[in-house]
């Protein structure tokens, strides 16, 4: 029995072309035909789709690195404004240090005066200002010149005069070790509210990083640039800022709209880069599915015509 799969006539491979064809093909060698056809259409689709697969891969890496850039941006921005409240918190407290510190050297300078004074009643630095040592010294002698007293109260006043001039005298030994000491502590808090207070002190170098994290610092150029120094080359620029661009605060602003992106040049351009990416990666990705689902369904005619094939020679040579 002839094979129908051989024969010209069966109904089943008319191909009804109609286009000037030499006449009719038995179905093996019309699959065979389509088979061709169908594995150089399947080239192009599945190759098609490895590079729709490979741009869609990419967008996606480059939409995660956004992605995660920006969340490191908006966590950094957090941590600013946590820092910035945490300054404000340390500034009040600081202004109240400073004042106190303030206060405290001023009580101290006055010490030093009234002590240092203290000290200047006992010694003689005029001629009409007689210490206390030497006005001691004058009333001994009047004791010793008075004539209706007789030696033993003499003795007695000289020598409560003598046990007093001894306490007066310990007193002055005293004057090098308390002032040293006075003028320490003063130089100490001298330093405090330098340090804390005073110019390029704690408080300065605070509020100047404030500033820039609230963004309300101004640029300033540099007037002594030498001109020599803008031109291209290789060595250092005059202005600082040029080798080391600062970092521009706020990062973000917060608006009304939450579709509206508002901040520095950098987290503006990372998030409308990121929004950019997430678009075009949704754009690959249908394309990438609808070019699969095509070369996938020829991919599946293929198969069918290379088993067809298989099993109608098959058929044929009797096995």
């Amino acid at each position: 029995m002839k094979s129908f799969i051989k024969d010209p006539q069966s109904p089943c491979c008319d191909d009804n072309s109609g286009n000037g064809d030499p006449g009719p093909k038995d179905c093996l060698e019309k699959w065979r035909e389509d088979l061709e056809k169908v594995c150089n259409d399947y080239s192009v689709e599945a190759a098609e789709t490895a590079k729709l697969k490979e741009a869609f891969d990419n967008s996606l890496n480059w939409e995660d690195k956004l992605r995660n850039w920006c969340g490191l941006i908006e966590t950094t921005d957090e941590k600013v404004k946590a820092v910035i409240q945490e300054l404000d918190f340390l500034l009040e407290r600081l202004k109240t240090v400073c004042v106190k510190s303030k206060c405290t050297y001023e009580v101290l300078q006055k010490l030093t005066c009234l002590v240092k004074t203290i000290f200047d009643c006992f010694y003689t630095y005029g001629e009409n200002d007689n210490g206390l040592k030497k006005k001691i010294a004058y009333f001994m002698e009047l004791i010793n010149c008075l004539k209706h007293i007789g030696e033993k109260e003499k003795g007695e006043v000289i020598a409560c005069i003598e046990a007093y001039e001894a306490k007066i005298t310990v007193i002055c030994d005293m004057q090098k070790e308390v002032l040293d000491k006075l003028l320490e502590t003063l130089k100490c808090a001298d330093l405090l509210w330098a340090y804390l207070c005073g110019e390029l002190g704690l408080e300065y170098k605070l509020v100047g990083i404030r500033d820039i994290l609230n963004g309300e610092t101004s640029e300033e150029e540099d007037d002594d640039c030498d001109p020599e120094e803008e031109e291209p080359g290789p060595q250092y620029p005059c202005d600082h800022k040029k080798a080391k661009p600062q970092p521009e605060f706020p990062i973000k602003e917060e608006t009304e709209d939450s579709n509206t992106v508002s901040g520095n040049t950098y987290f503006v351009k990372i998030k409308g880069e990121f929004e950019e990416a997430e678009t075009q990666t949704k754009t690959l990705k249908d394309q990438w599915i609808a070019s699969k689902k095509a070369s996938d369904k020829t991919l599946s005619q293929k198969n069918n015509l290379t088993d067809a094939i298989a099993a109608a020679e098959a058929l044929d040579t009797g096995k």
